[in-house]
């Protein structure tokens, strides 16, 4: 077995393969060893996590029954409260979404330049795409735990939401300040092209 795998390692079909595999995914991805794409994935588990408690604790509670948080889990799973197939596909969909807008942010990433009228965006949109998915997920969780009962944690979840509707607001002033100097620049170059053809001094 152990020739067969190192025979298949050796062949450069595959090696070709991979290659183009691991060469496709970070172009499309970006680095996918980055410390922010490992932990949005990461914070994807636990949201799913803590969804499966909350249904657990639901569960007993309907039931009258006290126990912890496995013993909530298993008999969700008995009673069909929590089935396989209905969290693969509400991972899968959750999974497949966060992949599409992480693989056009990252596109939109390589397309932008670095710097626009003057205004710094390196960076700007896989850093915010990364941010808003990561505060998603940490206010799924935090209503998760309250649904598990910790009510005290009803303001931290109203804060990550008021950060993450600000961090909006402020990419969005960002971007249409840039385009406002854009329309400008370009309304002044126009201006001064017209003015250069009728042989007038541009303003």
């Amino acid at each position: 077995m152990t020739e067969m795998w190192q025979r298949i390692a050796d062949c450069w079909h595959v090696k070709m393969a991979c290659g183009a595999a691991i060469t496709t995914v970070t172009f499309l991805l970006g680095d996918v060893t980055a410390t922010p794409f490992i932990a949005l994935w990461v914070l994807v588990v636990i949201d799913t996590f803590t969804r499966w408690a909350a249904i657990g604790k639901k569960n007993l509670d309907a039931q009258g029954l006290k126990g912890s948080i496995w013993s909530g889990i298993y008999m969700a799973v008995i009673d069909r409260k929590i089935t396989s197939e209905t969290m693969r596909c509400q991972f899968q969909s959750k999974a497949i979404a966060y992949l599409i807008l992480l693989i056009g942010f990252n596109l939109l990433d390589k397309i932008v330049p670095d710097r626009i009228l003057g205004q710094d965006v390196e960076g700007l949109p896989n850093t915010f795409i990364s941010t808003w998915l990561a505060f998603v997920e940490l206010q799924s969780i935090i209503e998760n735990l309250i649904e598990m009962g910790m009510n005290g944690l009803t303001p931290l979840s109203a804060w990550v939401c008021r950060k993450r509707e600000s961090m909006t607001e402020s990419t969005v002033q960002t971007v249409q300040q840039i385009t406002s100097d854009g329309v400008q620049a370009v309304k002044q170059m126009t201006s001064d092209g017209v003015q250069a053809v009728q042989g007038k001094p541009p303003v």
